[in-house]
């Protein structure tokens, strides 16, 4: 449709009548305009990101690396072009699922090593890392569960973890609480792997299985039973009275 004579298209929308097309008036449509259209780009593209590994984490933990990408982009909300666009093929999505897992616990255990260092209680403290770590590997089941599978399939944690985030753990958690067991650092290596492991496996479970092996119907009192039963062990491992 023709525009009226005298009203140029200047691609800001009809002016009131009587109003001008002033300089003010431009810079101000031109400002609304571009808060209208504008988009976050960086923050779309993590979040698109973040959604893709989301999804790649749920089904590779549930069939291993026989999980489908045409599946994982279906469940993400994005094309199979996307997946390839981020993470190049299935072994860059699958490695890149392990190493945002590997690096939220890295996060977790920088946090507790600190607050273990600094502790004036430090049994209270330990007691906390108990629970806290507990609770990060239930919030974060589906990547315990590819972790877990990981090492299942292959007899034991991958050689670049084990230097990168095993090995670290185990000196720095063992040497922490060396003077508060009164043992050798080298004595606590296996009893803290063996809390990992008990803390990985129930991290897992689903909450019949919890519900069945702490014969209790609520799952709520279930998982509370489970992290009590933890923290026990946990002392009891490394000899400590609470």
């Amino acid at each position: 449709m023709d525009r009226p004579r005298g009203r140029p298209d200047h691609g800001l929308g009809e002016l009131p009548k009587g109003r001008e097309l002033t300089a003010p008036v431009v810079i101000r449509r031109l400002i609304s305009y571009a808060l209208a259209v504008a988009r976050p780009v960086n923050a779309d593209a993590a979040a698109t990101r973040r959604r893709i590994l989301e999804s790649a984490t749920q089904l590779f933990s549930e069939r291993g690396e026989a999980g489908s990408v045409r599946e994982i982009a279906r469940s993400a909300g994005v094309s199979l072009a996307m997946v390839h666009h981020y993470f190049g093929s299935k072994d860059g999505l699958y490695g890149a699922c392990v190493d945002a897992m590997y690096a939220e616990l890295a996060e977790l255990r920088g946090h507790l090593m600190g607050a273990l260092g600094r502790a004036a209680a430090p049994t209270e403290l330990f007691e906390r890392a108990v629970r806290e770590g507990f609770r990060f590997a239930c919030a974060h089941r589906p990547a315990m569960r590819l972790m877990m599978r990981g090492v299942v399939s292959r007899g034991a944690i991958d050689a670049a973890r084990v230097d990168e985030f095993l090995v670290p753990f185990l000196e720095q958690a063992s040497t922490m609480l060396s003077p508060l067991t009164g043992r050798e650092p080298g004595a606590l290596r296996l009893p803290l792997q063996s809390l990992v492991f008990l803390t990985g496996r129930y991290a897992i479970a689903e909450a019949g299985e919890l519900m069945l092996i702490t014969g209790m119907d609520d799952p709520d009192a279930a998982l509370a039973a489970v992290e009590e039963h933890l923290v026990a062990s946990a002392f009891a491992l490394l000899g400590l009275a609470r």
